[in-house]
């Protein structure tokens, strides 16, 4: 009687551990989509705390475009960006296809705060 409820909740930890193990296994993996978002919003965000450090050192915003001042970060060239600056605001805007699937999705950052909106899904 005792070998069979050891055998039993034996049983029960392997199957518990296999599942535990599979579970972490698969919902640890990242598409390749999931990946390309998390690196264009991790981007934005230090395009954003740029900018209002930028700003609060000298009084204005600086211009990524401007060929003096700007970025030399080679993961923004693969997206189709715009940028608008005044001496109030900026705004930062990215389109990609982040998917594959053919159609752009289209993301904001500006100064409201460091997370990026969604425009237009992808």
């Amino acid at each position: 009687m005792v070998s069979k409820r050891v055998g039993l909740w034996t049983e029960i930890v392997l199957i518990v551990a296999a599942l535990s193990v599979l579970g972490i296994w698969h919902f640890s993996q990242l598409s390749l989509e999931q990946e390309r978002y998390i690196a264009l919003e991790g981007g934005l965000e230090q395009l954003y705390w740029l900018e209002i450090a930028h700003y609060g050192a000298h009084g204005r915003y600086f211009d990524p475009t401007d060929p003096r001042e700007g970025l030399d970060w080679p993961w923004i060239d693969q997206y189709d960006w715009e940028v608008r600056i005044d001496e109030e605001k900026f705004w930062f805007v990215v389109r990609a296809d982040l998917n594959g699937d053919g159609r752009m999705g289209a993301w904001v950052i500006d100064k409201q705060g460091p997370e990026m909106r969604n425009l237009m899904d992808d």
